[in-house]
C-alpha cells in the first residue's frame, strides 16, 4: 500500500474535522479522558520506549514525558469547557443601544504540529490534546529519531476511540515538513531549534498560515549570596545536566555573586563528580550519541580557543560524554550566542543586582530563567526585570510543567504561548458576533449624513469624555443647525 501524500493526509484531516468540531467541548474531553486513562495504564512501558529511543534515564522519561502529559490532559478535561465557553465582552456606555455582543471560540481547522526528539511524548501529546480540545484535527509530525514513540501515540489515539482521520501521525525525514506546510494546514505549532523554526515560519508566511513557535533557549540562572547555597548547587546541577542538557529550558548560563563565586564553583565540581554516569535506566547522566556531540564539541573548542577556562572535566573533548563547566567565556563565543543542545554550563561572577540582570538579558534567547535568593522581595523584583518568558525563584525547569500556567519564549526563543487558558485559545480563532434589533429603519450614523446629527455627536463626544458638563450637553443639543 502506497504511503499517502501530504496533500492526501491534510485532505483526510479536513474530512474528519467538521464532525469533531460539531461535538460539544464536554464530549471532546470525554475522548481525551479515555486517552489519559490508556496513557496511565501504559505509563511504564511508554516511559521505557521513550527512554530507549532518547537515551535518557527511565525516571526522566516517566516524569518529564508521561507525568507532565497526564496532568495536562487532566487540565483540559477540567477547564476547556470554561475557557472556550461563549462570552459576553460588554460594550461602551451610551453606544450600541439595543445591540448585544458575544465572543465565540472556534477551531482553526487542521493543526500541523511538529514535535522534537528530546521529550518526544510530552512535546507531541500536549499540543495534540490542546488542539483536539479546541475542536481541531491534527497532523502530528514526530521526529524521525523517535518512530517507536510516534507509533505509541498513534496507537493510544486509536485505543481512545478518536474518529478515523482526526489524528494522523507521521515521522518521516525533515524534508516532509516542507510538503506538509505546502499542503496548507490552518495552523502550525512548532517545537524545535530556532534555526528550523525560522525556516518553518518563512515557509508558512508564503501562505499566511499562523504559526506558534516554541524554540530553543540559553537560560540564565542568577545566584545571590543570600541563597541556600546547597540547594542552588543541586538545582543548577539538575537544571543544566538533566536529560544530558537536552532540555529547551536547561540552565546554560549561571551568574554567581562574586562573594560566593569560588565556593559555588568548588561545590558544583564536587557535585558533578558524584553524578552516576552510565547507560543504565537509573543513571543520572547518559552520554550523548556521537552524532549529537559534534556541534557541542565544536562550540566548547571555540570558547576555549577564545580564552575560556575549562573547569570540568579535564579534557574538553569529553563534551557530551561528561558534564562540562566553562568560566571566563568571552561574549563573542559561539556557545553564548547559539543554541547548545547538550551538557555545557557557562559560569561567571557578578558584583551587583543590576549587573546580574544585564548579563542575563544580554542573550538573544529568552525562554526561561531562574533566581536563587533567600529574599523573596528580591526574587520577585529581579524576576520581573528578566526578559525570559518564565522565571523560577529557588527552583528550575518545573515552572514549565504547570498545566494551568502559560509557557513560551521571547526573542529568538519564539513567540506565542501554550499551556493553561492561553494554550486553548492559541488553538482557537476568536469570532465576535453582534446582534442588533430590527425595529428601526436606520441607525443614526447611517445615510443620509446631516449637520444636525454631526452637532449631536460632537456634543455627546465632549460630554462622554469630560470636555463639557451636562449643562453644556443640553445647551449644544438645543442650538440650531448652524451653531
Amino acid at each position: 500500500m502506497m504511503k499517502p501524500t501530504a496533500t492526501q493526509t491534510l485532505a483526510r484531516a479536513r474530512d474528519a474535522q467538521p464532525a469533531w468540531a460539531a461535538l460539544s467541548v464536554k464530549v471532546r474531553c470525554a475522548f481525551l479522558g479515555k486517552l489519559r486513562l490508556e496513557t496511565a495504564q501504559q505509563c511504564e512501558s511508554i516511559a521505557e520506549t521513550v527512554a530507549h529511543e532518547t537515551r535518557k534515564p527511565l525516571l526522566d522519561a516517566l516524569s518529564g514525558d508521561v507525568l507532565v502529559t497526564l496532568e495536562h490532559i487532566r487540565y483540559c478535561e477540567a477547564r476547556a469547557g470554561k475557557v472556550l465557553k461563549t462570552k459576553n465582552p460588554g460594550k461602551p456606555a451610551l453606544m450600541y443601544r439595543g445591540a448585544d455582543f458575544e465572543t465565540r471560540f472556534e477551531p482553526h481547522g487542521v493543526a500541523l504540529i511538529f514535535s522534537p526528539s528530546n521529550y518526544p511524548f510530552q512535546l507531541a501529546v500536549i499540543p495534540l490534546v490542546t488542539a483536539l480540545a479546541a475542536g481541531n484535527a491534527v497532523v502530528l509530525k514526530c521526529s524521525e529519531r523517535t518512530p517507536q514513540t510516534a507509533a505509541r501515540i498513534e496507537a493510544l489515539c486509536a485505543k481512545a476511540g478518536l474518529p478515523d482521520g482526526l489524528v494522523q501521525v507521521v515521522c518521516d525525514a525533515p524534508e516532509q515538513s516542507v510538503e506538509l506546510i505546502d499542503a496548507r494546514p490552518d495552523l502550525i505549532f512548532f517545537t524545535g531549534s530556532s534555526m528550523n523554526g525560522r525556516r518553518v515560519a518563512e515557509r508558512a508566511a508564503k501562505y499566511l498560515i499562523p504559526v506558534i513557535l516554541e524554540l530553543g533557549g540559553k537560560d540564565a540562572s542568577i545566584v545571590f549570596a543570600d541563597c541556600h547555597l546547597e540547594r542552588a548547587v543541586e538545582g543548577i546541577t539538575y537544571g543544566a545536566f538533566s536529560n544530558t542538557g537536552r532540555v529547551c529550558v536547561a540552565v546554560k548560563r549561571a551568574y554567581v555573586e562574586a562573594s560566593i563565586y569560588s565556593e559555588f564553583l568548588s561545590r558544583l565540581k564536587e557535585r558533578l563528580a558524584a553524578l552516576q554516569i552510565g547507560a543504565e535506566y537509573d543513571s543520572d547522566f547518559v552520554s550523548l550519541a556521537q552524532d549529537q556531540r559534534v556541534a557541542l564539541v565544536a562550540q566548547v573548542s571555540d570558547a576555549i580557543s577564545l580564552g575560556a577556562t575549562l573547569q570540568y572535566p579535564k579534557d574538553w573533548l569529553e563534551a557530551g560524554e561528561s558534564p562540562v563547566v566553562l568560566t571566563d567565556v568571552p561574549p563573542r563565543a559561539h556557545i553564548l550566542n547559539e543554541e547548545s543542545f547538550g551538557p555545557v554550563l557557562c559560569v561567571a561572577p557578578f558584583t551587583s543586582e543590576a549587573e546580574s540582570i544585564a548579563l542575563a538579558n544580554a542573550s538573544p534567547f529568552a525562554l526561561s530563567s531562574s533566581i536563587w535568593t533567600g529574599d523573596r522581595r528580591r526574587g520577585r523584583r529581579v524576576a520581573l526585570q528578566l526578559s525570559a518568558g518564565s522565571c523560577a525563584v529557588n527552583s528550575v525547569i518545573s515552572v514549565i510543567a504547570n498545566p494551568y500556567a502559560p509557557f513560551g519564549g521571547n526573542k529568538l526563543s519564539g513567540y506565542g504561548r501554550y499551556h493553561g487558558p492561553e494554550g486553548l485559545l492559541a488553538f482557537s480563532r476568536t469570532k465576535t458576533v453582534m446582534y442588533s434589533g430590527d425595529r428601526k429603519i436606520r441607525d443614526i450614523n447611517w445615510f443620509p449624513f446631516k449637520s444636525s446629527t454631526r452637532r449631536q455627536l460632537t456634543a455627546l463626544l465632549r460630554f462622554r469624555h469630560g470636555a463639557t458638563g451636562l449643562r453644556g450637553l443640553v445647551s449644544r443639543l438645543h442650538r440650531g443647525p448652524g451653531s
